[in-house]
Order: C-alpha cells, then sequence, then structure tokens
C-alpha cells in the first residue's frame, strides 16, 4: 500500500545548481534526494519540493513529499537517506502525511534571510554564508528603509521573462534588520 512521505531537508546549496533538477544533469538539492530514494527503496522516486531555490541557495527547512510502498518505517526514512545523501544536504526529520498533502499549497509563509559581514577584513569563515562589505551601514536608514518593503507589492520586474507563476504579487509581512556585532 502506497504512503506519502513527508522530509524535513536542510542544505548547503554551494555547489547545487538550485532545488530543481534539470535536464542537463548538473547537481541539484532535488536531484540527489530522488537519487538517494531511487538507491534506499530499489524503485524511481521523484520528490516534490515545496520551494525551488536558485543556484547557491541554502535552506534550513524545505520541505519534500514522496510516494512510496517501502515497508521502511516513515519517521525511519531521514536516517535511511541520510546516509546515502552529500554532507550539504541533511533529511532533518520525515514522517507520513495523507495522500493528498501537497508541499507548495501547505507551505504558506517563507522565511528569508540575508547576512552581510561589515567589517574592515573578510572572514574566510563566514565567505559561504555572507555578502561581505567593508563600507559601514547605517542600521538605522537600513531599518527605514526595509520598512517599505512590508505589505503587498508586484515583484514581477524580479522574475524571469518565462515565468510560470500565477501572479507575481506576493505579501512581505515582516522585516527585520539586526546588527549583530563580531
Amino acid at each position: 500500500m502506497s504512503k506519502r512521505i513527508l522530509l524535513s531537508v536542510a542544505y548547503d546549496g554551494t555547489d547545487y545548481a538550485g532545488f530543481q533538477a534539470q535536464k542537463s544533469g548538473v547537481p541539484t538539492i532535488e536531484g540527489e534526494l530522488n537519487r538517494a530514494l531511487t538507491e534506499l527503496t530499489g524503485v524511481p522516486v521523484e520528490v516534490i519540493g515545496a520551494s525551488r531555490t536558485d543556484s547557491g541557495v541554502h535552506a534550513r527547512c524545505n520541505l519534500a513529499v514522496f510516494d512510496t510502498e517501502s515497508r521502511i518505517p516513515p519517521e525511519k526514512f531521514a536516517h535511511a537517506i541520510n546516509v546515502r545523501l552529500p554532507d550539504q544536504i541533511c533529511v532533518q526529520t520525515s514522517m507520513e502525511v495523507p495522500a493528498d498533502f501537497h508541499p507548495r499549497r501547505c507551505s504558506t509563509v517563507k522565511t528569508y534571510e540575508y547576512r552581510i559581514w561589515n567589517a574592515q577584513m573578510p572572514d574566510p569563515m563566514r565567505r559561504l554564508y555572507t555578502y561581505f562589505s567593508r563600507y559601514r551601514f547605517d542600521i538605522d536608514k537600513m531599518r527605514e528603509a526595509a520598512a517599505y518593503l512590508v505589505g503587498e507589492h508586484d515583484f514581477k520586474s524580479f522574475c524571469s521573462t518565462y515565468t510560470s507563476a500565477k501572479t507575481t504579487v506576493r505579501e512581505v509581512l515582516a522585516v527585520e534588520v539586526e546588527e549583530i556585532l563580531p
């Protein structure tokens, strides 16, 4: 009997061409998940992801589902998959969900985090996860400017010409500018 398994996936996207599998064969998060699950179950598996991150983008909790007839207990999939995944990808949890659960329809809020390392010299340990700028930022002005992002806006100018999105209007619920000193 087929069951639908929900995965919570974290990854460092530095070496990947985004989440979505691509025909060109370049490494993607979805491609690695499909490969690991196919290897684990012995039958072809294709996950459905909640969010298709771009090349080089990281995620802490991207959701994905797949259908399987495997007898592996749902909560054991996370450990079983992780031994087959590269170190940059980790399935944090796995559980059974109703057959009609769809991660894109059930995922209503996304959180984005952008980090800027603002110092005189770059920090090699932060280079993969921060943008470096030696020019001092005015945090109060950044907060003031960020407040204009809150609300409903049309992000069409940020989309590809060939976007398949039904609407390019999105609502930004909150923006936070936080200064963390070294």
